[in-house]
């Protein structure tokens, strides 16, 4: 789930059919890495087939297991990145051209702010560009149910975004700190609920486990994580108005994100 489109649900500007309706045309029109390496004449759709197999065994993302197989150079990834980034339909686009919102209302939306907490609060222009381009805590998020699934076999899916938490349903937790975009700093804190971080196993694995599909996955969408570190216990205060909360859950259990990016480099 889009953090912008249940953002839009939970503020009234669209229905869920329409959101669905929005992600559908949104993930037909963005194509996957190998279809753009097959299109420009890298890769043979036989090449792009075996690499997906190899993912079912292998946490690497396409393009590494390209590179690493010696079947791309690291120069036509990039180069390949760059075209699939540069063509990339984001969700308000795919709303629009569908017709459940139309431009004047979008505008609107774009220059209105919504109370995100008691006091917080953050424009969804704000929000287009911070979570529709630069995708940092959508990368984040990604590389933390990609571990969870790969960890317990469990999905993952969000049940609230920017609500209240309450710090002792998370008992298990460990703060990422760094940076990325040129020196902004972050910090992320995840909050696992005790029959969840059971089944994970070993936290110190899984977090780093997280870490390198953030990394990877910051990489590939033409960002970089440029230092980090993770730090066991600890998660920020309830009440954090610069802070973007998610709280989802597994089968098993419950985890929170809680994440603040810097506007500026340091």
């Amino acid at each position: 789930m889009s953090f912008l489109g249940r953002f839009l649900v939970e503020q009234g500007a669209v229905t869920e059919a329409q959101l669905a309706d929005g992600l559908r045309y949104q993930h037909e029109q963005n194509r996957r890495i190998g279809e753009v390496a097959v299109e420009r004449g890298m890769l043979t759709p036989d090449q792009v087939d075996v690499i997906r197999g190899r993912q079912d065994d292998d946490p690497r993302l396409f393009g590494d297991i390209a590179v690493g197989e010696r079947q791309l150079s690291r120069s036509n990834l990039d180069n390949l990145l760059f075209f699939q980034k540069i063509q990339h339909t984001y969700l308000g686009e795919a709303l629009l051209v569908l017709g459940h919102i139309d431009r004047a209302r979008y505008q609107e939306l774009m220059g209105r702010h919504y109370t995100l907490r008691d006091k917080g609060r953050v424009s969804l222009r704000y929000l287009q560009e911070f979570f529709a381009e630069n995708r940092v805590v959508e990368c984040l998020f990604a590389a933390l149910t990609r571990a969870v699934s790969r960890t317990s076999q469990e999905e993952t899916a969000i049940v609230s975004l920017g609500k209240a938490y309450t710090p002792a349903d998370y008992p298990e937790k460990a703060l990422f700190e760094g940076t990325v975009l040129d020196g902004r700093r972050f910090s992320a804190a995840i909050g696992l609920t005790t029959p969840l971080a059971a089944r994970l196993g070993s936290l110190p694995a899984f977090y780093e486990t997280v870490l390198h599909y953030f990394g990877d996955m910051l990489r590939d969408a033409a960002l970089l994580l440029e230092s980090s570190r993770i730090i066991r216990g600890g998660l920020p205060p309830a009440g954090c108005e610069d802070c973007l909360t998610v709280q989802a859950h597994t089968p098993t259990g419950g985890l929170l994100l809680v994440f603040w990016l810097a506007q500026a480099p340091a």
